[in-house]
């Protein structure tokens, strides 16, 4: 009886599944946007996102055909060292419950991700919802910052003190960071081009979202995170070279004349800029190097925090390597960096050989921005749900999930 009961709550729950992952990925992409509490977020994602992904995930005997692709396995495989290293290495910084934990919600949040790849219709929506509630929150933004609060829209001001990275009332839109913010956002700026170049748009519907991106831009712009201007630039040429059409030939002409214009305009700016340089990061990653031998192997331990005090006249210190690739190394050693490399390669050529499928150029645009965003900012993919989903583990569900055209009708 108890197993007839269960049966028909998993065959209820399948015929709406899509929207009710569609909901739970919906609150992960943009409950930091309204949630200034992350126990509460936590929350929500547990009821709306994992719960369910978990239930579908049983229903379907796991997905066999999910995890049966190159990408996937390899997945799996940097899961289970990242579980190893969790478990076994003398230096890991929290015990395997943790990384238990947390390779499992990743797991499940790919899974979901992936599924609701295959309801085109379903996906568009959330990310389309996602995208305007990034639009409405940038825009929200930038009129409490410079028209409610009267910041001055100086460079010296805004560079060193005035850097955007959260809305400024009662909590909401708070990135923490202007990093963090430069780079959530530029996933849905990135987002935003690939809808406007890629897809059957009214004119009006166009205006609004040339509108919408404008002020995504410019939110980007005023976070002064040059790791976030060009991961969006990368992430933006990608969406426009992927989707070639009379009007993303005219993004890239109007694209390239307004940098000419800002070049000529900005000029002293953009000197200042080139003088702050990597912004001490070179320090880190000589630090690294000096470190090699000791860690290149095994690795520090999954968690292990890269310290490194900077010589005078500074007088702060770091706990990452301002680098994914190289914190990966440094905690994983060799056997993990090599996983996630081929990882990275096997969905770039996953979502070029699935390119006539428009939601694979759309996973192979966010997957260049992570990639341009992973070399300088991005410190961490291995940890509890943060902006960094939204970075990495977006794009990688989004490639898992798509398939060739043949594939789809002969599965259907």
């Amino acid at each position: 009886m108890i197993h007839v009961r269960w049966s028909g709550f998993l065959s209820r729950l399948s015929r709406y599944w899509p929207y009710i992952l569609g909901a739970g990925v919906l609150v992960q992409l943009t409950g930091l946007l309204f949630n200034n509490d992350g126990s509460r977020y936590a929350t929500q994602l547990y009821l709306l996102l994992f719960a369910p992904a978990l239930l579908l995930l049983l229903s379907r005997r796991l997905s066999v055909e999910t995890w049966r692709q190159l990408p996937a396995c390899l997945l799996l495989g940097l899961c289970a060292w990242v579980l190893l290293c969790g478990w076994l290495h003398p230096g890991v910084a929290k015990g395997v419950g943790y990384w238990f934990k947390i390779t499992g919600l990743l797991l499940l949040y790919v899974f979901a991700v992936a599924s609701l790849v295959r309801q085109p219709r379903v996906f568009v929506g959330v990310l389309t919802a996602a995208m305007a509630m990034a639009v409405l929150f940038a825009w929200l933004t930038l009129y409490y910052q410079f028209g409610v609060l009267d910041k001055p829209l100086d460079y010296q001001a805004m560079r060193f003190a005035g850097r955007l990275s959260e809305l400024g009332w009662n909590g909401f839109a708070n990135l923490k960071h202007p990093i963090v913010a430069g780079l959530y956002y530029g996933v849905f700026a990135t987002l935003a081009i690939g809808l406007l170049a890629g897809f059957p748009l009214r004119t009006w519907q166009a205006a609004l979202l040339a509108a919408g991106i404008c002020g995504l831009f410019a939110y980007i712009l005023l976070t002064f995170s040059r790791g976030a201007w060009f991961s969006t630039a990368t992430g933006c040429l990608a969406m426009l070279l992927l989707f070639p059409s009379r009007r993303s030939r005219l993004l890239l002409g109007a694209g390239a004349l307004l940098l000419l214009v800002a070049l000529f305009v900005f000029w002293p700016e953009i000197r200042h800029e080139r003088q702050v340089g990597l912004s001490s990061r070179g320090l880190i990653w000589d630090e690294w190097a000096r470190r090699f031998p000791v860690f290149w192997l095994t690795g520090a331990g999954a968690g292990a925090n890269f310290a490194f005090t900077f010589p005078p006249p500074f007088d702060w210190s770091v706990k990452h390597a301002h680098s994914l690739y190289l914190q990966l190394w440094y905690e994983y050693g060799i056997v993990g960096i090599l996983l996630f490399v081929a990882l990275l390669a096997s969905l770039l050529w996953k979502g070029w050989t699935c390119r006539t499928e428009p939601l694979a150029r759309v996973g192979l645009a966010l997957l260049a921005f992570a990639m341009v965003a992973m070399i300088s900012d991005v410190y961490a993919i291995f940890h509890r749900p943060s902006p960094y989903w939204v970075v990495f583990w977006l794009p990688v569900g989004i490639l898992l999930g798509v398939r060739q055209p043949s594939s789809a009708r002969e599965t259907a």
